[in-house]
């Protein structure tokens, strides 16, 4: 079973990137919620070093990140968005490879970032910390963000439930679709869990309150934009960032350095 629902990640994963386009997803780096979650990483992602991006997809920060100088390598289990990405530009550096078992030397990197990566796994996270951890130099810096079951996820649990059923899907002849598995943590959980394999957690935050809004009802889209809020959006979310910052975020993020 745990391979088959892998396998069905993987596949629900490389047709998730199909219809996308990098130059539309390059859009989001004028959305506020994402400048907001580059100065974060911008206060301790070094350029003095190489950083790896663990489940690249379609390297939209591989991308941006490169741009502005960082020397960041893009490795993702898929071949497919990687072909869009060399498409894009042939001198990015990217290759297939599992987060789990990097073909990367020990002690090689300075920063490691894992934006929605960690959580795909049924046998859980820690195989993808340890390699982390072992491919990280002292002092390098660990970025891990992960999403929340926030109370917007909650309210349409019971539909989501319904639209995934596969005999209703086939009632209401509707294409059959493959989901990928994905766990939700709990911020002292996960960090445990990243403590154990050797790192200090220095901070986790709740992050991306304009998109938990934005998926949950389309309401508060742009719909000019690739995924952007509008302006009933942006307030509803600033209002939710400053009152309710767990309960509505979409997700948290974890800075986290090998100490030794």
């Amino acid at each position: 079973m745990p391979n088959t629902i892998e396998q069905n990640t993987k596949k629900a994963w490389n047709e998730n990137w199909k219809p996308h386009e990098i130059e539309s997803l390059l859009e989001i780096f004028n959305y506020p919620r994402v400048k907001k979650q580059l100065d974060l990483y911008f206060k301790y992602l070094p350029k003095d070093g190489y950083i790896l991006e663990g489940g690249c997809g379609l390297g939209p920060y591989l991308i941006h990140l490169s741009s502005l100088g960082y020397k960041i390598i893009g490795v993702d289990y898929n071949e497919d968005p990687l072909k869009k990405i060399l498409n894009y530009n042939n001198k990015l550096p990217v290759s297939v490879m599992d987060v789990r078992r990097l073909a990367v030397a020990d002690k090689s990197l300075s920063g490691y970032m894992s934006l929605g990566v960690i959580e795909h796994f049924p046998e859980g996270p820690k195989k993808a910390i340890e390699e982390a951890f072992r491919t990280l130099k002292q002092g390098g810096i660990f970025v891990v963000q992960v999403p929340i079951l926030n109370i917007f996820m909650l309210s349409k649990y019971p539909f989501e439930v319904i639209k995934r059923n596969i005999l209703l899907r086939k009632i209401f002849h509707k294409q059959e679709k493959v989901y990928y598995w994905q766990q939700y943590f709990k911020p002292k959980q996960l960090k445990r869990t990243i403590e154990k394999s050797g790192f200090e957690v220095e901070k986790i935050i709740p992050m991306d309150h304009e998109h938990s809004i934005i998926s949950f009802s389309a309401y508060f889209r742009d719909k000019n934009s690739y995924d952007g809020a509008n302006e009933r959006g942006l307030k509803f979310s600033r209002f939710c960032e400053k009152y309710l910052p767990w309960l509505t975020a979409a997700n948290m993020v974890l800075i986290c350095r090998k100490t030794s």
